[in-house]
């Protein structure tokens, strides 16, 4: 019988985070202070400007928030934004919002977008490029994306939902494009609950990103655009201070889990594994294999059923070109992305999960997929 529990996901506050939160807190409500954008909340952009080494950081109340403001400041109303159609729909909606519509592009073999393919769907009416770091992976395919938007004059837009503490040259998200959206999400390696965050070397960013944010208020109740309520609260800044101080060590102990995984599962046929380039810190915030004969979901329903071990999601299964609230959009010729979608699966990964446990979830996968593999 199982002896573990295992969770799809698994955020991490200690005993002490929680006591540092709930004593500030109780000194926000004591002394009645304002309980959103405060000191708090300052605080929280300044350590994450501190961490990323960006000249702004902008606290906004999601990662789909933080990626909307990004577009409306740059200005992409009226024209197209090129788009992963591997990604998770809250990455298309704020295009929409925006004002621009989206052209999907195909994926190369780590999940991430292709640059070639971007290439072959620029025009003269495309205002933005996204990239997404999938899984918490800023691939190296990024350096040639951002070249190519360079000689373009178009502005690349970084979705960084996914990989906060992840770099690439020693570079973190933020440094590749014009300005990055981060998420603080439940799910998210870092959490808030909800929440999101901007970094940007780019003043009018900065300055028109907490415009935005507060309803676009220039004076007392005048308001000088269309902003909207997009504020963070001083208890979720509470929260991501502590995360933020905890961040390294939980990118650390996150791939430990990973090196685990890699070594019961690396010679595993049928199997392969997207590992990390040398040049990359991966936050692993997903473990993702590609399955090259079995189903996910066989493999899934096996595993919850005799194992009783949850997946963590996926990166994701149905590329955005296929679903009906995105289909009346360009996305014809992802070949790669429809295959990729899928064909994988995200083994649970979480900082403080042991290695006994690491060692169990992938003793399973792999008996489960050999399983598979002899009945071929």
């Amino acid at each position: 019988m199982n002896k573990f529990v295992i969770a799809p996901f698994q955020y991490s506050f200690s005993e002490e985070d929680i006591d540092f939160i709930l004593s500030s807190f109780g000194t926000i409500l004591r002394n009645h202070h304002f309980l959103t954008m405060g000191e708090y909340g300052e605080n929280f952009e300044r350590n994450f400007c501190e961490y990323n080494k960006m000249s702004y950081a902008v606290s906004v109340s999601s990662g789909t928030s933080a990626l909307e403001i990004i577009l409306r400041t740059i200005g992409v109303a009226g024209g197209k934004v090129i788009v992963p159609t591997n990604t998770f729909g809250a990455t298309i909606i704020p295009v929409l919002c925006a004002g621009a519509i989206p052209v999907f592009a195909d994926c190369t073999s780590d999940l991430t977008i292709c640059p070639k393919d971007v290439a072959r769907k620029m025009s003269d009416d495309v205002k933005a490029v996204i990239t997404v770091h999938i899984g918490g992976l800023i691939s190296p395919h990024t350096l040639e994306l951002k070249t190519l938007c360079e000689n373009k004059s178009i502005l690349l837009v970084e979705d960084a939902a996914h990989a906060v503490g992840s770099s690439l040259n020693g570079e973190k998200a933020g440094k590749f494009g014009i300005a990055a959206a981060f998420s603080f999400f439940s799910t998210k390696l870092m959490t808030c609950g909800e929440g999101g965050m901007i970094v940007t070397d780019d003043e009018n960013i900065d300055r028109n990103a907490r415009l935005l944010r507060n309803h676009a208020k220039s004076g007392k109740n005048r308001m000088s655009n269309h902003g909207y309520n997009w504020r963070l609260t001083e208890i979720q800044s509470l929260m991501g201070i502590r995360q933020l101080k905890r961040l390294d060590e939980f990118i650390a102990q996150r791939n430990n889990i990973a090196a685990i995984y890699d070594s019961i599962l690396n010679d595993l046929e049928g199997v392969h594994i997207i590992y990390p380039p040398p040049e990359t810190v991966h936050n692993r915030y997903k473990y993702i294999i590609l399955l090259e004969r079995c189903s996910p979901h066989d493999v899934e329903k096996t595993l919850r059923d005799r194992y009783d071990i949850p997946l963590g999601g996926y990166v994701y299964e149905e590329p955005c070109h296929w679903q009906p609230a995105f289909k009346r959009f360009e996305g014809s010729d992802c070949v790669l992305a429809e295959k990729l979608c899928t064909s994988h699966i995200c083994l649970p990964i979480y900082q403080d999960m042991t290695e006994e446990e690491a060692r169990f979830v992938a003793n399973s996968v792999r008996e489960v997929i050999q399983a598979y593999n002899s009945r071929l």
